[in-house]
């Protein structure tokens, strides 16, 4: 009777763990294109990522807020590029050969941030994500979705196509 009591617990076990396998795998996750700051590690959804080049040659814009660092030719279209660094006031240390450029867009914007490195693409389950921390500024809170549990900020894409904080759309007065 104990053996058998044993096996039924056992058998218990495995079916529960089965189960928590099954309820892992619906949760809902977000496909995200993981890059450096240096020192930090931030997100942003792949669904806005046009693709990710290297870091080519830049021509400034003069007059251009210090965060836009210039513009790169993409086979023939123009795009911006943008140094969230400056943005975030992180520590800069200035650009390489090694810098990558991600190019996000949605159906109105289309702009490039630089990124120190590529750390790859993975899914992110959406309920290991903490809200951000109250202390950001204002900018930072905007584009700030959350924090992961491995300590990767995630931010909101979507509201950097559309931030007016990071576009730049001065008309001239006639």
């Amino acid at each position: 009777m104990e053996n058998e009591q044993a096996i039924l617990k056992k058998r218990a076990t495995v079916i529960v763990g089965h189960k928590s396998d099954q309820q892992k795998e619906t949760r809902e996750t977000l496909s995200v294109v993981e890059f450096l700051l240096i020192p930090e590690r931030y997100a942003v959804a792949g669904n806005f990522v046009q693709e990710v080049l290297p870091l080519t040659e830049i021509t400034p814009i003069p007059g251009a807020p210090a965060f836009i660092i210039g513009v790169i030719n993409m086979r023939g279209k123009i795009v911006s590029l943008i140094n969230l660094k400056i943005k975030f006031s992180l520590k800069e240390k200035g650009l390489t050969d090694f810098n990558k450029v991600i190019i996000l867009h949605n159906e109105l914007m289309e702009f490039g941030i630089v990124a120190d490195a590529i750390a790859g693409t993975r899914l992110m389950p959406l309920d290991s994500i903490s809200p951000p921390p109250l202390t950001l500024d204002k900018i930072a809170a905007e584009l700030v979705i959350g924090i992961s549990a491995d300590g990767m900020i995630l931010l909101d894409a979507d509201k950097m196509l559309k931030s007016s904080h990071l576009i730049v759309n001065q008309k001239l007065k006639q």
